[in-house]
């Protein structure tokens, strides 16, 4: 591996870790049982770690990882409605996690500043043909700097609005009562 590569891999050892832990102990404040931290925490890296997985198989059409969007916000929803904590609350440590999941993608914009760190142009269209973007993307998306930038921005969109807004409609449908349908006496 290169020492691009290896920067990558660091910073998103640091974003999985650093933010996982903090994450995890909003994810206890709300939990029925608030002293499973560590175990929080655990089951974040490994989010963390598929995220990874999936962006990097599918970074240029963020397939796997907007798929992803769709698994947790079923799951976070469905985990979340049965616990008793406060919608609001609930909701918050949602969106939290989403962007949590949205990490991996963002990490990528550490691209452009490594090939610039390296002397390289990031805003030149042959730079980005050289690096692996098509010819027939349009400008600016064709240089290093605009595919970065659209790649991570349309991935970390999806991500945040599918997993929360999934995950809210699971919150919120608890809070639903059935219609009484007993007609009132005349």
């Amino acid at each position: 591996m290169d020492s691009a590569a290896y920067s990558i891999l660091m910073l998103n050892l640091v974003l999985g870790l650093g933010c996982g832990w903090p994450l995890a102990k909003a994810i206890a404040r709300v939990s029925p049982t608030p002293t499973r931290v560590f175990r929080y925490f655990a089951l974040l890296v490994v989010v963390y770690l598929v995220e990874c997985v999936a962006f990097s198989a599918s970074m240029a059409t963020n397939v796997l990882s907007v798929g992803l969007a769709f698994v947790w916000g079923f799951l976070i929803g469905w985990w979340f409605r049965r616990w008793g904590a406060g919608e609001r609350a609930l909701l918050r440590t949602v969106l939290l996690f989403s962007l949590y999941s949205s990490l991996p993608a963002a990490s990528f914009l550490s691209i452009p500043v490594l090939m610039v760190l390296g002397g390289h142009s990031v805003l030149s269209v042959e730079a980005g043909f050289q690096f692996g973007i098509p010819a027939f993307v349009p400008w600016p998306v064709n240089t290093i700097l605009g595919f970065c930038v659209a790649v991570s921005l349309v991935a970390v969109t999806l991500k945040v609005v599918v997993t929360t807004y999934l995950a809210r409609a699971f919150i919120v449908s608890r809070a639903a009562r059935p219609c009484d349908t007993a007609s009132p006496a005349a």
